[in-house]
């Protein structure tokens, strides 16, 4: 049987965008448009107003052929009213089917299409994701394990008796002694230390510039009060610092030197309770232990250790900016002043209040009192140095100490004192000396 081949009319599709195939009675028309569904003729009632057609084309004799028509679109998203082009092209194939092909220049898109970029994207996050989960896991692995580990322990050689072991706890652990270690204070700073002496050194110096005179007195010093106040390995003996304070010329320079001594001494760990400046407590623990003959090598580490321990629970009552007057340190203070200013009174400037001059000297013996207890708060051991160095000869005087660490915080001895606070010399006395 002949085919047909039907050519679309050139005016375009007609309006309402659809193409009307007519065959001959029976047969099946489908026609595929963007946007309608296909629709299916009855064999017995065929679709109106279907164009006539033409003398050029044959109608098929055959009632089993098939016509298929395929939009064609420049553009995905075309219209359902745009023009459609149709392409035919004659088959004669052994079933006498006539087909009409459209092709279409673009396929439209799927929707469920994901790009490149979001795969990679999706790829990323969820390695990410992974090693997140891996690295938590193995972070609780080890802390679990590492709260199963037993304690170590350290062994610190006793004198006499073999050795102490010292449990250290994990950092995990709520042992007591653990949770002490971790709150104590920490050492001060050497140069806050040094500086504290400085500050202590200047307040003196201001404060004899400005209550005492050099001008000659008749009177001599009172020897009963000196006494007081040259106690323990003072460098100068009181007779010699009873004439350079009667010498207009040395006075200001003993003046200092009595000051000085007065509240140095006396914060001294060495100092006997009587006359000390630290917490009666700490001094009378002071004494016993000074006095008992232990292993020089295991002392200083014992000590370092206790003094830190005390520091800590006497903190609230002695670590204050102030002392009051409900302070234990406060009578010998008071014994301290009571000597000190019966030995500078004849020198004292008439011009200037003396009520002001006694409560100047009082506050300067309090703040050293607080000094000496931030000193004995410190694990490491330190010390004053009074003696002048060899290379300053004959007829010098040291006003003031050197501030040095003899010993670290863990009590181990330096091999040589670490100087935090040069010491002030005064020079040019061999005559008076």
């Amino acid at each position: 049987m002949a085919s047909s081949t039907t050519t679309p009319p050139a005016g375009g599709i007609p309006e309402g965008g659809a193409i009307n195939n007519v065959g001959a009675p029976g047969q099946q028309t489908m026609t595929t448009l963007p946007g309608a569904e296909s629709t299916r003729s009855s064999p017995s009632q065929p679709p109106t107003d279907a164009p006539k057609p033409t003398e050029n084309e044959a109608p098929s004799s055959s009632s089993a052929a098939n016509t298929v028509v395929t939009p064609v679109s420049s553009s995905p998203t075309a219209s359902p009213n745009a023009p459609v082009t149709a392409e035919s092209g004659y088959n004669s194939s052994s079933n006498d089917n006539s087909t009409i092909s459209a092709g279409m220049s673009n396929s439209s898109p799927k929707s469920n299409d994901i790009s490149p970029g979001a795969a990679a994207g999706i790829g990323i996050g969820c390695a990410i994701a992974g090693a997140l989960i891996a690295a938590a896991i193995l972070v609780l692995f080890f802390r679990r394990r590492r709260r199963r580990a037993p304690a170590r322990s350290d062994a610190i050689p006793l004198n006499g008796f073999g050795s102490v072991e010292k449990t250290i706890a994990s950092p995990d652990s709520v042992s007591p002694v653990g949770m002490i270690e971790r709150s104590l204070p920490q050492p001060a700073e050497d140069q806050a230390l040094g500086g504290e002496l400085s500050r202590l050194k200047t307040a003196i110096k201001n404060h004899v510039q400005s209550y005492y005179h050099t001008n000659s007195v008749r009177g001599g010093v009172d020897q009963v009060a000196l006494g007081l106040i040259a106690t323990g390995n003072m460098p100068l003996i009181a007779s010699t610092l009873g004439s350079l304070l009667s010498n207009p010329v040395t006075r200001m320079t003993a003046i200092r030197f009595c000051i000085t001594w007065t509240v140095v001494s006396r914060i001294d760990q060495n100092c006997e309770p009587s006359l000390s400046f630290l917490p009666p407590e700490i001094a009378s623990c002071l004494l016993s232990i000074n006095s008992t003959r232990d292993d020089p090598s295991t002392k200083p580490g014992f000590m370092s250790r206790w003094k830190a321990f005390t520091a800590a629970l006497l903190h609230d009552r002695y670590g204050s900016s102030t002392v009051t007057t409900s302070d234990a340190r406060n009578r010998n203070i008071s014994e301290a002043l009571q000597a000190l200013n019966a030995v500078l009174s004849p020198f004292a400037d008439e011009q200037r209040d003396d009520r002001e001059r006694v409560q100047k000297l009082e506050e300067i013996l309090k703040r050293g009192a607080r000094f000496g207890f931030t000193l004995f708060s410190q694990p490491s051991q330190l010390d004053f140095d009074w003696n002048a160095p060899p290379s300053a000869g004959r007829g010098t005087l040291v006003i003031s100490p050197a501030l040095t660490q003899v010993a670290d915080d863990s009590g181990r001895r330096l091999p040589r004192p670490r100087v935090l606070e040069e010491q002030e010399v005064a020079r040019g006395l061999e005559t008076y000396l």
